[in-house]
């Protein structure tokens, strides 16, 4: 029986009509809302042309990572090409290559002799003794051979460089660098060793005067150069006189001296060679000068040790084809402190920020090579037969730019009489690019957008702002002049940092960031650039 009256079907019908066009209305804004907000999380795919030349911090290396690369390094000391260190800091930078994409890893190994000691602050295995007493020996002289563990006694005799070489047989000879010259200075001292012109300077009130002798308490870096870049005529004395050892006495406090390691390294000669201050080498000078006789010990090893270059690539969209350019990422891997090689942790920061990018979005590849001479006997030249480019030329014409990056993150160490410490500032540093007004206005661009404090933009193969001549293109970046290639490269003026006392806390994390974010920069400039 329908309970339902006349009339009542009809309407109810409606109703359910009515609800379920309701429903439907309901339902299809529920979807279009939904589909809507769905449209709006969604992120939309990042303008990669744009990050080329404008960094996106999103990719960018962090504080935290690169203080934590630094920290896994400074474990392990000095990395001298092969050694222990050497090869831990090269399989870390291995694994970060791989994780950042880079392929076809490749190896390029020789064997060399290599000469070590103990390094400081252990000196067990050298010292010195003059005229009995123990004399406090800041460092020793790289591949200048050994002598036995009892060492050699002989008589001291003072370097004069009016003298017959033949009077230095069989002797220790004593050999002080030689003061800085007075003005008016000479145009190879004033290349080298003072401020030249540039093309802009960051902070101008924090650099000494242009063309002037720099003195200690202004920058180190200038005069420590000076000193050591003696060591290279003062071998060739030792060598020539044929002298039973060296003592080179440098003008520095022992806390500046301790552990600075021979640079530049020249090939393995055999007068055992030490390092003293200016304290400890005052008191030996007067004894060479009366004759006195010193006992001097170095013991060395000479192993043949297996090293290598390190070849990889970042593709870009051409990758693999005859239309593919190559940017070279360049630097060294050995050096006795944090910082004189970290150089390949910059340019991991620079593959780590392109390898958010897809590989269609990399107009070029990026070809990193990490060198191994810089501290092996004779340094690049002296290995030049061993090179990747000697043995595969062809590899040269596909490369149409070159970055270059050592010696990051430095703070600046002044000598304030035998004192040495930080000043609270940064270390100054260089950037160098070819003679060519966008490359330089990309450059000083780089360094404003990223507040990169003390430094120096240069061109050497142009006059400066104020008309004078840039100075020198140090580095590895400077083959660029040799291979003729745009090229940006930088690096820290090492006023503390050529000795195997420059640890972790001389590192400041945000100045690497500073330098790593504005060379990425860079790289994107060079990425895009029509070098035709």
């Amino acid at each position: 029986m329908n309970d339902t009256q006349p009339g009542m079907a009809d309407n109810l019908l409606d109703k359910v009509n009515s609800m379920i066009k309701i429903t439907t209305v309901i339902f299809l804004v529920c979807i279009l809302t939904a589909c809507s907000a769905e449209k709006s999380d969604i992120t939309q795919p990042p303008d990669y042309q744009k990050f080329l030349t404008t960094v996106n911090p999103e990719f960018m290396l962090t504080t935290s990572e690169a203080l934590a690369w630094h920290q896994y390094k400074d474990q392990f000391g000095p990395t001298y090409s092969g050694n222990k260190s050497w090869h831990k800091f090269l399989s870390f930078t291995k694994k970060k290559l791989k994780a950042f994409g880079v392929k076809d890893l490749t190896f390029n190994k020789w064997t060399y002799d290599r000469w070590h000691t103990s390094d400081w602050p252990d000196d067990s295995d050298w010292s010195l003794k003059s005229d009995g007493r123990t004399v406090k020996v800041a460092h020793y002289g790289a591949y200048s051979g050994s002598t036995g563990p009892e060492g050699i006694t002989a008589e001291l005799a003072l370097f004069d460089p009016e003298a017959e070489m033949s009077a230095y047989a069989g002797k220790i000879v004593v050999v002080p660098v030689a003061p800085h010259p007075e003005p008016p200075l000479k145009e190879d001292y004033e290349k080298w060793f003072t401020l030249n012109d540039y093309e802009y300077l960051s902070d101008p009130d924090s650099f000494p005067p242009l063309f002037t002798r720099v003195s200690t308490g202004n920058s180190v870096a200038y005069d420590v150069w000076w000193q050591l870049r003696q060591t290279i005529n003062i071998n060739t004395i030792l060598a020539k006189s044929k002298g039973a050892g060296g003592l080179v006495i440098f003008d520095m406090g022992y806390d500046r001296l301790a552990g600075l390691y021979t640079f530049p390294v020249l090939k393995m000669f055999n007068n055992p060679t030490l390092y003293l201050d200016r304290k400890a080498g005052a008191q030996v000078i007067e004894d060479a000068e009366q004759g006195k006789t010193a006992t001097l010990k170095l013991v060395a090893k000479v192993e043949p040790t297996e090293t290598y270059q390190l070849i990889g690539y970042l593709p870009g969209k051409n990758y693999g084809t005859p239309r593919d350019e190559k940017i070279i990422l360049i630097t060294h891997t050995d050096g006795p402190s944090i910082s004189q090689d970290n150089g390949a942790f910059g340019l991991l920061g620079i593959l780590s920020y392109f390898s958010h990018f897809p590989k269609t979005a990399r107009p070029r590849t990026l070809m990193v090579f990490l060198d191994n001479r810089h501290y092996m006997p004779g340094m690049e030249r002296g290995n030049t037969k061993q090179d990747w480019f000697t043995k595969h030329p062809a590899d040269k014409e596909s490369i149409v730019a070159l970055i270059a990056m050592e010696h990051l993150g430095q703070v600046e160490f002044r000598e304030a009489g035998n004192a040495f410490a930080p000043t609270g500032r940064i270390e100054p540093s260089f950037l160098w690019t070819r003679n060519n007004e966008i490359l330089i206005d990309k450059a000083i661009k780089a360094v404003k957008d990223h507040k990169w404090s003390r430094v120096m933009v240069q061109s050497v193969e142009r006059p400066g702002i104020h008309n004078g001549p840039q100075g020198v293109w140090y580095g590895m970046g400077k083959i660029a002049l040799e291979w003729d290639l745009p090229a940006y490269a930088t690096m820290g003026t090492q006023g503390a940092y050529w000795s195997t006392t420059g640890r972790l806390d001389e590192f400041d994390k945000n100045q690497f960031v500073t330098q790593v974010a504005a060379m990425c920069q860079l790289t994107g400039e060079l990425m895009l650039m029509d070098f035709n």
